[in-house]
């Protein structure tokens, strides 16, 4: 594992989030427009397959998993860049290690939701309360997100692993 992070440290992208003044800022504006994109698609999705927003329709309220998707695939990019540039930092991170787990059973999730509901969730009616599947997985997915984000603004407060 080592190999590899040092091979990414050393790689012409870290070189360049650690040593351009603008680059790490700029990947920090796009990390949290991708999170707003992404979080507020998320919200909205999973508040109302458990209930609210009853006046806006089910098949509305799913035209925006495009948007939930463009910001997580900003995220990632710009979160690629971060790792990139300091790689020992994240992956001795306790917090860090956590919100990969987490990414995965979001993303876990995201599919079965994806496979098993969705397309019986777009023909409901406004009337209709989302299937109880729908609504554990809006309801998994809504506290799943809130962790991730809170880890990812601890990230710089936990200690490496090992103390390094």
């Amino acid at each position: 594992m080592q190999d590899v992070l040092s091979w990414l440290k050393d790689s012409p992208l870290g070189d360049a989030m650690r040593n351009s003044p603008d680059l790490f800022p700029t990947c920090e504006t796009f990390h949290f427009i991708g999170l707003c994109l992404l979080m507020g698609a998320m919200i909205i999705i999973d508040l109302r397959m458990l209930g609210l927003f009853r006046s806006a329709s089910y098949a509305s309220v799913l035209k925006l998993i495009p948007l939930a998707i463009v910001g997580f695939a900003i995220n990632l990019i710009t979160g690629a860049c971060f790792i990139a540039g300091n790689p020992d930092l994240y992956f001795t991170n306790p917090a860090f290690i956590l919100k990969l787990v987490l990414l995965g059973v979001a993303g876990l999730n995201a599919l079965w939701f994806t496979l098993a509901e969705h397309r019986a969730i777009s023909a409901l009616s406004t009337s209709d309360s989302a299937p109880l599947p729908a609504r554990l997985m809006a309801g998994l997915s809504l506290g799943v997100w809130i962790v991730i984000l809170i880890l990812g603004r601890l990230l710089p407060t936990f200690a490496p692993i090992g103390g390094g």
